[in-house]
């Protein structure tokens, strides 16, 4: 024991860094709360942005409840007409290589799916539309990323992966070896089906 009582060894404890080390405490465990709590105003902006994406389908699905067709005929032909020409295109060159033109393909199919959300669920071009779209965008079949996924996503980029390429040009190959079978005839022949049909409407 020393002079005033205390065991030898034992050092005196400091009041003025325990209170450092709970500051210190405090102000990391409000630096990790802040990280997990976004901005008040940047909620704020999200949750504006998925409400005015919810009013926009609820808007969608209403009108094409009450109206079988609330897009325009006239473009939803014309941006058929346009991928079937280049389904034609691709029947007889290998555009795999082609990024404009793998680029204008995907920016039609975009328009493609718009023309979509206006079709009623219930009439028989619209079965129709619906099966043709799922056909392109599952094909090949049980493959991770189809056809449908590259055009979805590389629409507008200046690269294009590889396995894209490759699957166009498979998509080619097998049109010059099977042409009467091949998935491009079949979705031409899909094509001509849907343009006879709301050219009758």
């Amino acid at each position: 024991m020393d002079s005033v009582g205390r065991p030898v060894g034992d050092e005196p404890q400091d009041p003025y860094k325990y209170k450092v080390e709970e500051i210190q405490k405090d102000r990391e465990a409000k630096e990790q709360h802040e990280k997990k709590e976004p901005e008040p105003e940047k909620k704020s902006m999200l949750g504006a942005y998925f409400l005015q994406l919810f009013r926009k389908f609820i808007q969608i699905f209403e009108e094409t409840e009450q109206n079988p067709s609330v897009v325009n005929k006239e473009t939803v032909l014309d941006h058929l007409k346009q991928l079937k020409a280049m389904l034609e295109i691709m029947k007889i060159d290998d555009r795999s290589q082609d990024s404009p033109f793998l680029n204008e393909l995907s920016s039609i199919w975009h328009d493609i799916l718009d023309d979509q959300l206006g079709f009623g669920r219930t009439s028989p071009q619209s079965k129709k539309f619906h099966e043709f779209i799922k056909e392109i965008q599952h094909y090949p079949e049980r493959q991770e990323h189809t056809l449908g996924y590259y055009l979805t996503e590389y629409a507008g980029q200046q690269w294009l992966p590889f396995p894209y390429m490759e699957l166009i040009q498979k998509i080619y190959k097998d049109h010059q070896s099977h042409p009467k079978t091949s998935a491009l005839t079949r979705w031409s022949s899909s094509i001509e089906d849907l343009l006879a049909e709301l050219n009758q409407e």
